[in-house]
């Protein structure tokens, strides 16, 4: 309950994409974006696995277990942006309703990333000096940009290093021995993990805003205080 509790901001935006989709749907009897709550639903996973990173006490193979899903499932949550590839004008759906769709799910699928980006580098924060956590997080965004490309252009998905890990690793080893083979891999990557770091900048500021509001909340209940809206 306390997940949910954390999170029920998503709910609203969740609600509203759902809808516009099932007026898509039930106006035009197809399922031409039924994709979309599959997409979300890949991108809430690593919320979950970085909220379990920080409930309680975490560490050893549990903690490097929860990292690594989170990291695998994480470009999953950016991935979305690309789904504006898209759009395009269709009969009998006008383009921005469309358009208003495609949107709406991206900046979802950002908000969650970046949610479950801000507990992981919460739980990054205590076990590595503050001056590396920006090359940390830069890092991050660039392995994010590479998973949207593999995503997007290769068609490899997060379960594929279960299901098929020698051809995927096949194709990254190809991609870091010829990077001058593979230039646009390499561009959109870097292009990417820039302007989600650009974002986050911003989103960061936001979130531990809030963070220090039910930080400032808690301690005054605890003292039997009342803190005002």
């Amino acid at each position: 309950m306390r997940f949910i509790a954390k999170y029920n901001w998503l709910i609203p935006a969740l609600l509203f994409t759902a809808a516009m989709l099932a007026g898509r749907m039930f106006y035009t009897s197809s399922l031409r974006f039924f994709f979309i709550p599959w997409n979300l639903f890949l991108a809430f996973v690593p919320v979950y696995f970085a909220y379990k990173l920080n409930e309680g006490v975490v560490r050893g193979v549990r903690a490097v277990a929860l990292f690594s899903l989170w990291l695998l499932f994480f470009p999953n949550s950016m991935y979305i942006v690309t789904d504006l590839f898209h759009l395009k004008q269709r009969q009998n759906v006008p383009l921005w309703y469309d358009l208003l769709i495609l949107v709406s799910a991206a900046i979802t699928g950002i908000a969650m990333g970046f949610a479950s980006l801000r507990q992981v580098e919460r739980f990054l924060s205590a076990r590595i000096e503050a001056r590396f956590m920006r090359w940390v997080l830069r890092g991050l965004f660039v392995l994010c940009g590479y998973g949207i490309y593999i995503g997007r252009y290769l068609r490899w998905n997060s379960w594929d290093i279960v299901a098929d890990p020698v051809s995927l690793c096949t194709d990254m080893l190809h991609h870091v021995i010829h990077p001058y083979r593979n230039k646009e891999c390499w561009a959109v990557s870097l292009l990417f993990g820039t302007w989600m770091y650009i974002l986050y900048a911003y989103f960061g500021r936001t979130f531990r805003r809030g963070e220090q509001v039910d930080t400032g909340t808690n301690d005054a209940q605890r003292a039997g205080g009342i803190v005002g809206l």
